[in-house]
């Protein structure tokens, strides 16, 4: 009988043929149905945010962390609401928020009053906890009575709260230990992702993913693109033992931030110990759903991902 070698995740199976490849596909579908978050976004959404670092927001508070994590958590205020520019359950995070106090102040000054808030912050589309559900932009929402409703959508980290300024917020979490680099590229390159398109919206179904706040090395692949809040370059990834993890990923910068202003004099070459959290990359969800008609596969590559540096060692 003839055998088949197949590749899946850099591991080696060898199957006699005909079962192998059942196998193989039985595992695929499963994978693909378990523990999956839909998305469905307004295409004009895409088109507008794909190449943006932060989105401003009219945020309504509903439930907010009574005081920030401790470090050893991460450090985060999570502020679940609502703001129509999103149209999403959401929920803002501010970084190293016992920095922070007339910020987590006026949060808890405005929480539950429905008396929204100008914010501002880096958007952040995840499915860390999402759950198994559908997430609809534009559906109806209620008020939310918890900080972790079902949501994919975050202003995370938020950079400015009113009139308080939060980028300075932007840095490592000391007495924090990051997600090691290799188990969690690993995890992002793995994900599988199906896109569903119609004439107003583009609907991703993919399944949880976590692994927030990630330590590694980036090398520049090219001179960073400067966009109006922020820049976007192309760097491969290392561990932070040097080892090359992905050769060519999007990474995003926050305008005026430390991690910003550390990429400045950096050119192609040259390397950055960074802290960085993954979002999905609407830019390359946006090309995939141009490119469809003439290559229909491309909607059913894995996940498309870019990181956020939030802070520089």
């Amino acid at each position: 009988m003839k055998r088949s070698i197949l590749h899946r995740n850099n591991i080696q199976i060898i199957w006699p043929q005909a079962v192998g490849k059942f196998i193989f596909l039985l595992i695929v579908a499963v994978s693909i149905t378990a523990s999956q978050t839909t998305i469905t976004l307004k295409n004009k959404f895409i088109e507008k945010y794909k190449n943006r670092a932060t989105i401003t927001a009219t945020y309504t508070i509903d439930k907010a962390h009574e005081k920030p994590n401790p470090a050893k958590n991460d450090g985060d205020l999570h502020i679940a609401g609502r703001a129509p520019e999103v149209k999403l359950p959401t929920v803002a995070e501010i970084m190293n928020a016992k920095d922070e106090t007339g910020a987590v102040d006026s949060v808890h000054q405005h929480e539950g009053t429905n008396d929204p808030v100008m914010l501002t912050g880096a958007w952040r589309i995840w499915c860390e906890h999402g759950g198994q559900s559908e997430q609809i932009q534009g559906k109806r929402l209620n008020k939310f009575t918890t900080t972790n409703p079902d949501h994919v959508f975050e202003i995370h980290p938020v950079t400015k709260l009113e009139d308080i300024s939060l980028l300075g917020s932007l840095k490592t979490i000391e007495g924090f230990e990051p997600k090691d680099a290799e188990r969690a590229f690993t995890s992002y390159e793995g994900k599988q992702c199906q896109i569903k398109v119609d004439a107003t919206t583009t609907t991703i179904i993919t399944p949880m993913a976590g692994y927030n706040y990630v330590e590694f090395i980036i090398e520049l692949n090219e001179a960073p693109f400067e966009v109006d809040d922020g820049k976007l370059v192309m760097a491969s990834i290392y561990d932070t033992n040097e080892d090359l993890l992905v050769r060519n990923r999007r990474m995003v910068f926050i305008k005026d931030s430390e991690p910003e202003k550390k990429l400045g004099g950096l050119k192609q070459g040259n390397r950055l110990h960074v802290l960085g959290i993954p979002r999905i990359n609407l830019a390359i969800v946006s090309w995939r759903v141009r490119n469809a008609v003439l290559r229909p596969e491309v909607l059913t590559w894995n996940l498309p991902y870019e990181m956020i540096i939030v802070g520089v060692y």
